[in-house]
């Protein structure tokens, strides 16, 4: 299990995550969300070890368990990608797994591959966790490794539209703190407009149906997406 308890961290008097605490387990696949500068970019960087909370701590036996695909990759330039490969091992048929040209010089990689890269030098330390920081761009190839990676995964993005088919949890974060943390079901609403008045409810739910029917008021029900669903309750808390 993945644990994070009471993570801070501070740059520059800035107080950019602030007593986050959560748990992944094993199989579990987690959105985490937020609009930009909310923080998920530095918590992603502090769960994969590439930066220390200032206070805190991120609990899991094996770091090397956890493979990550930052946001912008960083790799020598002129090498080619399976010199890269060679700092960790000289199996490069990892590579093949991911899609990638070996003799493929790192300039010409296009920034999904980088990040195909970075998650090819994790394989063989087979990490049971995996880290993404905005999928922007994915490829299909991409998609297709998140979707059959074997463990927990924890995707950073700006929107629930494109991660909604590969997550079940999300934790949404807002000025370096969570806002919200369930199911992705519970995002989930639909609106009911009458005379001049509307109300959010959730998808399941028909309370507000009921009422208005029991009244003889007519109304309109009009669904929302869970981004609207994110936007309208949690971007701005």
């Amino acid at each position: 299990m993945l644990r994070v308890v009471n993570v801070t961290k501070v740059i520059h008097d800035n107080v950019i995550i602030n007593s986050v605490s959560f748990e992944i387990k094993g199989n579990e696949r987690v959105g985490i969300v937020g609009i930009h500068n909310s923080g998920k970019t530095v918590l992603m960087e502090i769960l994969a070890g590439k930066m220390k909370p200032t206070y805190g701590e991120i609990s899991l036996a094996d770091k090397r368990k956890i493979a990550y695909m930052p946001q912008v990759p960083r790799f020598i330039p002129t090498i080619r990608v399976k010199d890269v490969m060679s700092y960790i091992t000289r199996r490069y048929d990892y590579l093949e797994l991911v899609g990638l040209d070996g003799n493929k010089k790192v300039k010409d990689l296009s920034l999904d591959e980088k990040k195909r890269l970075s998650f090819a030098l994790s394989l063989p330390f087979s990490p049971t966790y995996l880290l993404v920081d905005d999928l922007s761009p994915i490829s299909s190839s991409t998609r297709h490794l998140i979707k059959n990676f074997k463990g927990g995964i924890i995707l950073a993005h700006h929107n629930l539209k494109d991660i909604w088919d590969l997550i079940d949890r999300v934790i949404i974060i807002s000025r370096g703190k969570i806002v919200f943390d369930g199911v992705k079901e519970e995002l989930e609403y639909k609106i009911i407009r009458f005379k001049d008045e509307e109300i959010w409810e959730k998808e399941k739910e028909n309370s507000v149906e009921k009422d208005l029917n029991q009244k003889g008021i007519n109304y309109e029900v009009i669904r929302v997406t869970p981004d609207e669903v994110f936007l309208y309750f949690y971007a701005g808390v």
